[in-house]
């Protein structure tokens, strides 16, 4: 802030003057520090003001070397323009030139032509007549008409030679074609591009060859059709038609393609194989039409879609076997197409994927039926070896689906494949998991679920007992399969498939992984349903016994108890009878399963009984060593854990046997089992301890 001598006249205020006087001084300090600062820099400041008075001298020098530069660019650039003006003219004199040689070359040209393509006319040398003509047409006729008459009378000759040479060639081809000789075809075709005939060229060749493609279809599908019922081929033998039709095809292609891709150009190769392309399906789709009256596909379509019986399984088997094989044979050959076009799609196989996708239609609902009619043989057929766990149904199923999915992927047809492993996984979790939920809603025969007027023959629950528990293994077994089968298919595919395609695939092959979990539910209702009937039935009498027993104990009883206890023994031998039985009679992961369901259901049952009884520390102490043996013994029959599910009886154990309250707060913490009302209910089950040092050994906690 700047002061003047007219602001200090009228200061009057002692406030205002004060707070001017620091604003004063704050600059004064401010002023003050920066001269400071450029005292400090002054030996700095020199020492540049040095160094710039001993470079002006080299300044000098420098400004003079850029004049002389500046003068010399500018010479320069004026001598570039001169030469450049003076190759501009010699450019266009040289043009001019060239212009004139070239139409001497032309009349030359012309001339040459003229006289030369009489006598290969004459001569039937197409080759040379057509070079002659190909030249003449070169010619750039409006440069050098009008120049003299001989000229204008030799482009008059030669229109007419051009004529009579197109007339000579499509005479020559067409008898060539009409004596079948691809030689001459050949021959007379790379003579059409030569003069400007290359779309009538390509037309030509084009119906020849599919002529030639037509004829040896309806060749092999006339030999098809003569094959007897006892050749081994018959089977297949529209399969094969079909494979030798696309194999000749490939081959016409191939002979043809090197002299369009010369002669025509690349452009002119897709327009060959359009060609070739239509008549081949047209001659594909004669032989499916074949196919399917002689195969009686169409019938059996319908018999399918009417819920008929069919004659023969057999029959519809080969006829899937055949669809296959010629599904394959055209993937192969749109293949072939795509590869030599160099292209992932071509519009030109739009006739055979059309094809295809009707073949696909029928395929996919024969394939369905048939595996549908091969399992439900395969269950009506069950049997089971005297040593076996699992029946004949299981085998028989995963070789129904895999033999059902491989088919499909030597298809080589993507869409065939994921609709084949979609329908495996819909049979897999609707036909046969509702298979086995019938079997297993039957239950497990238990001796008390039957009424004496309802109880059959010891045979008849042998027997019923035996079905569910082969339903039960089976399902494990079916659930452990659809994995491995899973895993194989994925494998077979990708080495069938390409990476892009496989994405499709996996997808279909996650849905088929999830059926798992459908045969895991029908497991679950299998075992509970066995725990109920086989293991809970029996487990239940013996396990209240605890309630009906003192524990409220004198020492000479409990010596006496902890020797020889009888609901203990009674226990372990209820387990020894019931449960480890099972051992061999089921599923390892199922009885594992069976044994730790059953001892979750015996703690739970056991921790409300013992809720329900009267406790002295004696008989707190027998419930620990009980519940000790017991963990003993459970582990020694099962792999899987037992400690965790005694851990809230194992605790109300600890709180029954403490010799007085005060230990309470020791055993508990925060991870507990028991919560605070828990061990409030446990604690009042002691009949020597106090309510209200209960209540106060609670609160502490």
């Amino acid at each position: 802030m700047s002061l003047t001598l007219e602001d200090v006249k009228h200061m009057t205020d002692c406030n205002s003057i004060q707070e001017m006087f620091t604003s004063l001084r704050q600059q004064e300090e401010k002023v003050t520090r920066e001269l400071d600062e450029l005292l400090k820099n002054q030996a700095h400041l020199e020492t540049k003001m040095r160094n710039l008075n001993q470079t002006l001298p080299q300044v000098a020098i420098v400004e003079k070397g850029c004049s002389t530069l500046q003068n010399t660019i500018r010479n320069t650039n004026l001598l570039a323009e001169k030469v450049s003006r003076k190759v501009r003219q010699l450019d266009t004199a040289k043009g001019r030139v060239d212009g004139c040689i070239k139409r001497v070359n032309d009349i030359i040209d012309l001339i040459k032509c003229c006289e030369g393509v009489q006598e290969t006319l004459a001569s039937d040398n197409y080759e040379l007549a057509a070079s002659h003509i190909q030249k003449y047409l070169l010619i750039d006729q409006k440069l050098i008409s009008n120049i003299d008459d001989d000229v204008d009378g030799s482009f008059l000759v030669l229109r007419e030679a051009e004529l009579r040479f197109i007339n000579n060639l499509n005479r020559s081809f067409d008898k060539g074609v009409k004596e079948g000789s691809d030689e001459d075809v050949l021959r007379f075709a790379k003579l059409y591009p030569m003069v400007g005939r290359a779309e009538d060229g390509l037309a030509k060749l084009g119906n020849y060859l599919a002529r030639k493609v037509a004829n040896k279809g309806q060749a092999h599908l006339a030999s098809a059709l003569k094959t007897s019922k006892e050749d081994k081929r018959w089977s297949v033998m529209y399969a094969d038609t079909l494979t030798r039709l696309f194999e000749d095809s490939a081959r016409v292609v191939e002979s043809v393609l090197p002299m369009v891709e010369v002669c025509y150009g690349d452009d002119n190769v897709s327009k060959i194989l359009s060609s070739v392309q239509d008549e081949c399906v047209r001659q594909a789709r004669g032989t499916f039409n074949n196919f399917l009256q002689t195969r009686n596909v169409i019938d059996i379509v319908t018999a399918i879609n009417e819920n008929e019986q069919l004659d023969s399984e057999l029959k519809l088997d080969q006829v899937l076997e055949e669809m296959v094989i010629m599904n394959s044979r055209s993937q192969l050959y749109i293949n072939f197409l795509r590869k030599r076009l160099q292209v992932e799609e071509w519009e030109g196989e739009a006739g055979l994927n059309e094809l295809q996708q009707e073949a696909m239609g029928h395929y996919i609902l024969l394939e369905t039926h048939f595996v549908k009619q091969a399992i439900q043989k395969a269950v009506a057929l069950e049997r089971r070896e005297e040593k076996s766990l699992v029946s004949s149904v299981v085998d028989d199923i995963c070789y129904v689906i895999q033999k059902s999915v491989h088919r499909a992927i030597g298809s080589k047809n993507v869409d065939i494949t994921c609709a084949m492993i979609n329908n495996a996984g819909s049979i897999l979790s609707m036909d046969v998991c509702k298979v086995l939920l019938e079997v297993i809603k039957t239950g497990y025969p238990s001796p008390t679920s039957y009424s004496w007027s309802q109880q059959g023959t010891e045979e008849q629950i042998k027997e019923q007992r035996e079905a569910f528990l082969t339903a039960v293994n089976n399902t494990r077994t079916l659930t452990d399969n659809i994995l491995k089968l899973a895993k194989g298919f994925e494998v077979k595919c990708e080495k069938t498939f390409t990476e892009s395609l496989m994405k499709k695939i996996q997808s279909c092959l996650s849905g088929l992984r999830d059926v798992q979990s459908d045969f895991r539910e029908v497991l679950r209702k299998g075992e509970i349903n066995l725990c109920k009937m086989a293991v809970y039935s029996k487990m239940h009498p013996v396990i209240a016994e605890v309630a009906s027993i003192s524990h409220v104990l004198s020492e000479d009883t409990f010596y006496s108890l902890e020797l020889e206890d009888p609901w203990l023994q009674e226990v372990v031998k209820m387990f020894g009878e019931v449960v480890v039985p099972l051992e061999s009679l089921l599923h390892s992961e199922i009885y594992h399963s069976v044994v730790a369901t059953s001892i979750s259901e015996m703690t739970e049952y056991l921790e409300k009984l013992v809720m329900t009884c009267s406790f002295g520390q004696l008989g707190g102490l027998l419930l620990d060593k009980r519940l000790r043996t017991l963990v003993s013994y459970l582990s020694s029959i099962t792999e899987w854990s037992v400690r965790e599910k005694f851990a809230r009886l194992n605790m109300i154990a600890m709180l029954l046997s403490v010799d007085g309250i005060v230990e309470i707060p020791d055993l508990y913490s925060s991870t507990a089992p028991l919560s605070i009302q828990d061990i409030r209910k446990c604690l009042k089950l002691r009949t020597d301890f106090r309510r209200e040092d209960i209540e106060k050994v609670v609160k502490e906690l």
